[in-house]
């Protein structure tokens, strides 16, 4: 399932562009080069700082539509609603059938309102929707995937405008089944919108929010929260933790914004005024929303799609807006604590209203680029990082310049060749699927992160991807963007790097317990599994190390080191040695889980001779041979 190498043939483009202020970030909230700062203003003026240096451009990737030709033949007439100021129906691309490739979603069209289409692995779609068991609704409006029941699947979730949301429970084997009134969910008939799941409460399962456009009609339903029971259910608790908004929302981000292990909450409100309705942070105190108003994240503009990363890439995660045509907003941080403006600065304020926005990396070369859907007829932006600040509009060059009427849009490297695809949401137009031809001289890496408990996809897991003297971070998200889902595989570019030299993924905290693993030198090109550490050598996923794992492990002893033999990897250096074989080996004897093998193990073992209990060996019978394995790995 795998893909061994990157693509045979690409599209690479050497051309240069004008030159442009190179700056950087210092730790007082300033723009710099050479010795020269001026501070940023804070509602969006730009700031100039001195210093130029001519550049040449880098490679572009090139995005070719291939939504058709593909198997995804999906018009999408709804998403006006009426003219209501409110646009855009959800998309979907993730795993939904466990299979190892993105599955694709489109919403808002007349007949059927919600198609499925199944992925062959290549990128080519068949629609399953008539054999799916999800039903046609009118109104749909938003959609994000997440395993709320913990057991192994990723169920949907969708909004729909002044209509009833929808649970659907993932059965297997892409068919579903509307759960919604006895999940706890019934009674959400507002202005839905985006949604997200997170650990908000660190008990180890997925609570939900949803962002409702309060005041649309007079409808007065406000933003929902709900806490999960762990046992398929959810409890409506918004106004206890403070966080039930009553302004015109968009999209809701619940993700670790200043990545201490737990999720934050941010809100995009439209029609926000100083005086009455802002974007809103709560940051997570120990389960408990704290709403921090002052910290320069809260802004007043007409906000739409929303998304989170770190732009810069100075270490800390930044926030970008979608605004109308007055300027984008991009609020940068060096310290997870304030925020500034600088989205002129950047170069990405761009000039038409804005949707769905999303912060990745299109052509491998291992910063961060911008693309943002525009409404209308004005282009798609895809603003791309050729050398630090401010970024250049690239949408033309690479493909993405068409001026079609978008709104949503979900990323995904959909033929597994490396790089990141693009699905997007128009009006009165089929559904879009810009395939990537990243330029060939750059690698990348991706990762699949297995979870544990009800969190079952590490929803909220952060990856820290270290190459080159720079760190990308990267987070496992259930909804973002706006309305809207992308895949959980994370997704880095390595540039011209032929290793990941260190990558450090961090579970969410459970408990106070914060699981996390270092991997180095990992090869790129690849897919690479991570585990939690309790979950290393148990290849078939039984739940118990025994010896069918154990033939496993010795296939990959002094093998190439490829993506199957990651979960033999223990001291995570991108090899299977002597050093994990004595590992896997304290796991088969462990026989009283206490970490260590010694004379409680023993006489467990003992305790079992001539039974099948305790097996070592994997011939039936506890004897000699299982004793003389035990005592090597005392």
């Amino acid at each position: 399932m795998i893909s061994d190498t990157l693509r045979s043939m690409q599209l690479a483009m050497k051309l240069s562009h004008p030159t442009r202020f190179v700056v950087r970030r210092s730790k007082r909230g300033c723009r710099w080069v050479s010795a020269q700062c001026i501070p940023i203003a804070i509602f969006g003026v730009a700031s100039f700082c001195a210093g130029v240096a001519s550049i040449a451009r880098a490679d572009l990737p090139i995005f070719t539509e291939s939504a058709v030709e593909r198997g995804v033949d999906y018009v999408v007439a709804d998403g006006s609603f009426g003219g209501l100021g409110q646009y855009g129906c959800g998309v979907l691309l993730c795993d939904l059938d466990n299979d190892g490739d993105d599955d694709l979603m489109g919403t808002g069209a007349t007949t059927p309102s919600i198609a499925l289409y199944a992925n062959d692995g290549a990128g080519q779609f068949t629609s399953v929707t008539a054999s799916s068991g999800i039903t046609s609704h009118t109104q749909v409006s938003g959609i994000v995937a997440a395993d709320y029941d913990g057991d192994g699947d990723l169920d949907i979730f969708v909004t729909r405008w002044l209509q009833s949301a929808v649970l659907y429970r993932n059965n297997g084997g892409l068919h579903f089944t509307n759960v919604t009134v006895t999940a706890g969910l019934g009674g959400n008939v507002g202005a839905g919108a985006g949604c997200s799941f997170g650990d908000f409460d660190a008990d180890g399962d997925l609570d939900l929010a949803i962002a409702n456009r309060t005041g649309t009609l007079g409808n007065t339903l406000r933003n929902r929260f709900y806490r999960n029971n762990g046992q398929g259910t959810f409890t409506e608790m918004s106004a206890a933790l403070g966080v039930d908004d009553g302004g015109a929302s968009f999209q809701c981000l619940l993700q670790d914004l200043d990545r201490d292990g737990d999720c934050d909450l941010y809100v995009s409100t439209d029609k926000g005024t100083p005086t009455t309705f802002t974007n809103r942070y709560f940051r997570n105190v120990g389960g408990a929303f704290v709403s921090e108003p002052a910290n320069g994240a809260s802004i007043a503009i007409d906000s739409m799609g929303v998304f989170a990363g770190d732009v810069d890439m100075n270490g800390f995660v930044d926030i970008y807006c979608a605004n109308v045509a007055t300027g984008h907003a991009l609020l940068l941080t060096d310290d997870a604590q304030t925020y500034v403006r600088a989205e002129f600065m950047a170069g990405v304020a761009g000039q038409s209203t804005g949707w769905g926005t999303a912060i990745f990396d299109p052509d491998n070369d291992g910063d961060q680029d911008i693309f943002l859907c525009s409404m209308l007829t004005a282009p798609d932006y895809l603003w791309m990082n050729e050398s630090g600040f401010p970024f250049v509009d690239r949408s033309a060059a690479c493909g993405l310049g068409d001026g079609i009427d978008s709104y949503c849009l979900a990323t995904s490297d959909v033929d597994r060749d490396g790089d990141v695809d693009l699905l997007v949401q128009p009006h009165l137009a089929k559904l879009r699927l810009y395939m990537n031809n990243a330029p060939q001289k750059n690698r990348s890496i991706r990762f699949k992160v297995h979870g544990f408990g009800q969190n079952t996809h590490a929803v909220g897991a952060l990856i820290d991807i270290e190459s080159n003297g720079k760190t990308i971070l990267r987070e496992v998200m259930a909804g973002s963007c706006y309305k809207s889902q992308s895949s959980y595989i994370v997704h880095g570019g390595l540039g011209r790097a032929s290793v990941a030299s260190r990558v450090v993924v961090r579970w969410p905290r459970v408990g106070t317990e914060w699981k996390r693993r270092v991997l180095t030198n990992l090869p790129a090109g690849y897919e690479w599994p991570v585990y939690p550490t309790e979950q290393l050598g148990d290849a078939d996923h039984d739940g118990v190390v025994d010896a069918d794992d154990i033939v496993d492990f010795e296939s990959c002893v002094a093998a190439a080191f490829l993506p199957p033999c990651a979960i033999f990897d223990f001291d995570g250096d991108s090899d299977v040695d002597e050093l994990d074989r004595r590992a896997i080996g304290t796991r088969l004897c462990d026989l009283d889980g206490n970490g260590v093998v010694g004379a409680s193990d023993l006489s467990k073992l003992l305790a079992s001779w001539g039974t099948e209990t305790h097996d070592l060996t994997g011939d039936g019978i506890v004897g000699a041979d299982d004793m003389s394995i035990l005592l090597a790995n005392w």
